[in-house]
């Protein structure tokens, strides 16, 4: 009679142990779980906490992005008046003046002004030729005209003195068609172009900043069709930015500033509205206006602005 192997034995024992233990934990698997899941109940509490969170963040991250824009539309206004100031060092202290850049006459630097080349499309261009600021600055983040888009692409290389072409002539300023420029500016003429058109240090004195409603005028139907209550204000009422003659920047709410200085009117001093030419100051007043073209000539000119 043949003897049993007991290695074989072990073997089979081993192999029939591990085999039961797989085929279990495969049945075990095969056994269908519960899943849990959220109950509807659930998923209401949890939009309830997120519907509350909005309402808590959401007022609180607008004001913040508002607050943003703000700032960063007084630094553009800031740094075009610190153009302005650099531009000044090699011009006697005077501010650009298209019409002292493309005079009349054929000679470089010599003729006499051309006042019609005074508009503030021709004004920003010629700053830019000589590399003052670049276009991106003169459209506020806080633009809501559609009329207004930065200027994409401005022609460094259509300067032609040969031609009497000083800057590129395709930046406008004009809020009724398109417009390369956001901001109101000192206008270009009158008494107020000689006496503060240039650097001055005036804490006193606007030159420019977000462009306000037509000539200032507090009357429901001009006052609240402006596009321009939208810049900061809450459609409601106007605020915005203001760069004095010393570069330092002002969040105003109205268009007579405290600290402005006042304005000759009839030989009495008044507010200054800084959007309106006021009468009887023979233009001595602060203006910020958006100038698309200067006709007439001799003693006589025409200011064609644009509001919106």
């Amino acid at each position: 009679m043949a003897r049993p192997q007991p290695a074989s034995d072990f073997m089979i024992f081993t192999y029939n142990f591990f085999r039961s233990g797989v085929l279990t934990q495969m049945n075990q698997n095969k056994t269908p779980r519960a899943s849990k899941g959220f109950t509807l109940i659930e998923l209401l509490v949890v939009m309830g906490i997120i519907a509350l969170l909005l309402a808590i963040l959401l007022p609180a991250l607008n004001k913040a992005r508002a607050t943003t824009r703000r700032v960063k539309d007084q630094t553009q206004i800031q740094q075009i008046h610190k153009g302005f100031l650099t531009l000044a060092i090699d011009r006697n202290g005077l501010f650009l003046t298209p019409g002292l850049v493309n005079r009349f006459g054929t000679v470089p630097g010599r003729g006499a002004e051309d006042q019609t080349k005074n508009d503030h499309g021709a004004l920003y261009s010629a700053c830019i030729m000589d590399n003052a600021f670049d276009a991106q600055v003169l459209v506020s983040p806080s633009e809501v005209s559609t009329n207004v888009l930065a200027m994409a692409n401005y022609n460094f290389q259509s300067k032609n003195v040969a031609q009497d072409i000083w800057w590129d002539p395709n930046l406008r300023a004009d809020l009724t068609a398109l417009s390369n420029v956001s901001y109101g500016t000192h206008l270009l003429g009158g008494s107020r172009k000689t006496k503060e058109w240039r650097d001055t240090k005036n804490s006193r004195y606007a030159v420019l900043g977000n462009r306000g409603v037509q000539n200032g005028d507090l009357t429901d139907a001009i006052y609240n069709a402006s596009r321009t209550l939208g810049i900061h204000g809450n459609d409601k009422s106007w605020e915005g930015g203001i760069v004095y003659n010393d570069n330092h920047v002002m969040y105003e709410e109205g268009f007579t500033p405290i600290d402005h200085q006042k304005a000759r009117v009839n030989n009495v001093n008044v507010d200054d509205n800084i959007f309106k030419a006021d009468e009887g100051d023979t233009g001595a007043d602060a203006f910020l206006t958006v100038c698309k073209t200067v006709t007439g000539g001799g003693t006589s000119y025409t200011y064609n602005i644009t509001w919106d």
